[in-house]
């Protein structure tokens, strides 16, 4: 089993929940009273805006490894005749 493909499908699907995260909360920072009401007051402005802060490395990180897969995979394709 080639583990690679399994790796990218898992840094995708977490950088789409980071992205969802991230979009989210900083609408919880400008619109907090719209996302207290949705989310029951479980994501107040303050805990948006935690959260939203410590969200920018882990995206950056994924971004990055999702771009470089995607990057790797279409050189390997260049190079296979």
């Amino acid at each position: 089993m080639n583990i690679i493909p399994t790796v990218q499908t898992f840094t995708h699907v977490l950088l789409a929940i980071v992205s969802i995260l991230f979009i989210i909360t900083g609408f919880g920072i400008s619109n907090y009273q719209t996302i207290e009401s949705l989310t029951g007051g479980a994501l107040s402005k303050l805990t948006s805006f935690q959260i939203h802060s410590n969200l920018i490395i882990p995206f950056i990180v994924l971004l990055i490894a999702h771009i470089g897969f995607t990057i790797g995979k279409k050189i390997l394709k260049k190079k296979q005749p």
